[in-house]
């Protein structure tokens, strides 16, 4: 079957033997596009069928449901609308729980903007709240009263939170009301209204005032999400939460949940996911193992090589890949890697990331190439094998959906990818994830006895992840950077 979600951050997906997914962003170049994902479907459809076409979101407007009648006009296949929250919840099926409590919370869609429900062989629907009583507008409004861009900055905002500041603001604006399973909004508005209505009760002059902001607001966010997970797993008798929807991109909340509860998070957990989602609405897949999120556009090493006119580059064997490789970032360059296949989510893993020594010093060079804010920190990739060495009570995390504390005395070893706060937000690397990228890391372990590369998304701040061959070109053109993996061929400066 083919999952189209045609709305914010566009994407297309399809399960045959295996998974293929495509955010359209990465096509057009604009970060989270909204809109028909005409070039995700072209992409995936390529020498394969699909029976019926599961749609995610029910209500739009008439020119996108055009769209989509063209479309079905073409493929001439039957078309079932999956409501936009059981989109996000059908991600469950990725878990490998028996039985979980699925909270779906965002800003929007569909008119409601929390499910909570019990999955088993199917979703049943324990709670709700509507687009007014929404949690996930609260956070976007302080997202914007900050001077950042809803629906896309709200990661700064929890950035911000980890900072010293006093954290006095008292003020009742969201909560979770246990007799009627629902959140509640106290401002009784959303969107651009709350901002303005925020603005008259919550004044900032400074960074340390934009912190306790920042602080309060996460605070606030915690409480009232846990609050809800705490009386539903309560009530239900269900300690396996899969958390779902925008807000389950914030990974400090999501830290929370995971000390009190067995905690699975889909790696594609916002818009995004809604297509594959859509997709596992089908009552024929029960569950779905995976590893890795590598579902997307594939590199070719025979498009490669006609872009390289006038660059000098190297053609090397997957074999010499790890030592190459592993020797320039011992040598403290920086190398941006774009090869295989593309990931599907908002995290690069290994086959669209710069990595580099986990240093202060590269920290800074890379926020000053790619135009980020100082106060944003970096994530590292760690091989499994010594998580425990580095971080205090790690649960497997190979996706970067969980922080954890870094132990006192790593900290000056990896300070490049340590917050203010002392956590770090990792992916966990396992061989069979990605074999390449985990032999790079093991060359330099081997080497310096360091298992652990800062590791960051290969765009520059504002744009989507590379994903072509072209893009990788364009992108690596426009920075210092050392070097470029571009499939089997490198490119030195």
């Amino acid at each position: 079957m083919l999952g189209i979600h045609d709305g914010h951050n566009a994407g297309a997906a399809l399960i045959d033997k295996e998974i293929h997914a495509n955010s359209e962003e990465r096509f057009v170049r604009v970060k989270n596009y909204r809109g028909f994902p005409y070039k995700s479907i072209e992409y995936i459809l390529r020498n394969k069928d699909f029976d019926y076409v599961t749609v995610a979101g029910v209500f739009r407007k008439q020119k996108r449901l055009k769209e989509l009648r063209n479309f079905q006009e073409k493929v001439n296949k039957r078309f079932i609308y999956i409501y936009h929250h059981f989109a996000h919840s059908y991600l469950y099926k990725l878990s490998n729980f028996k039985e979980a409590l699925v909270i779906s919370i965002d800003g929007a869609g569909d008119g409601l903007s929390f499910l909570a429900s019990i999955a088993n062989k199917d979703l049943e629907i324990i709670a709700q709240s509507t687009y007014l009583d929404s949690v996930g507008d609260f956070y976007a409004s302080i997202t914007e009263l900050l001077g950042f861009k809803p629906m896309e900055d709200e990661g700064k905002v929890m950035c911000l939170s980890a900072f010293d500041a006093e954290d006095n603001i008292d003020l009742k604006i969201i909560d979770y009301l246990e007799n009627i399973r629902s959140f509640k909004n106290y401002l009784n508005c959303v969107g651009s209204e709350a901002t303005k209505e925020l603005k008259k009760i919550l004044k900032f002059y400074n960074f340390k005032d934009m912190v306790r902001i920042a602080k309060y607001a996460q605070g606030e966010l915690e409480r009232v999400v846990l609050k809800a997970i705490d009386h539903l797993s309560n009530e239900y008798g269900v300690e396996n939460i899969v958390f779902t929807g925008g807000v389950a991109q914030n990974v400090k909340l999501n830290s929370k949940i995971a000390e009190k509860y067995n905690l699975f998070v889909p790696p594609f957990m916002g818009d995004e996911g809604l297509c594959l989602g859509a997709c596992l609405s089908d009552k024929r897949i029960n569950r779905l193992e995976i590893n890795n999120t590598y579902f997307g556009y594939e590199i070719k090493n025979n498009n490669v090589e006609p872009l390289l006119k006038n660059m000098k580059y190297e053609y090397i064997e997957d074999k010499d890949i790890p030592e190459v490789i592993g020797e320039l970032i011992i040598d403290n360059k920086v190398v941006c890697i774009a090869r295989g296949k593309m990931e599907f989510g908002p995290r690069a893993l290994g086959n669209r990331s710069i990595i580099a020594l986990p240093t202060k010093e590269n920290k800074e060079r890379i926020n000053k190439n790619l135009k980020r804010n100082w106060f944003m920190p970096f994530a590292p990739t760690i091989l499994y094998e010594y998580v425990e060495d580095y971080l205090i009570n790690p649960t497997y995390s190979p996706f970067m959906t969980l922080l954890f504390k870094v132990k006192d005395d790593k900290i000056k070893e990896i300070e490049g990818v340590v917050h203010v706060d002392k956590t770090t937000r990792p992916q966990m690397l396992k061989r069979e994830s990605n074999r390449i990228y985990y032999d790079i890391i093991k060359y330099i372990y081997d080497s310096i006895n360091l298992p652990v590369v800062l590791n960051t998304s290969f765009n520059l701040h504002g744009e989507p992840i590379v994903c072509t061959e072209k893009d990788a070109i364009n992108s690596f053109s426009r920075t210092d950077f050392d070097a470029l993996l571009l499939g089997n061929y490198l490119i030195k400066r």
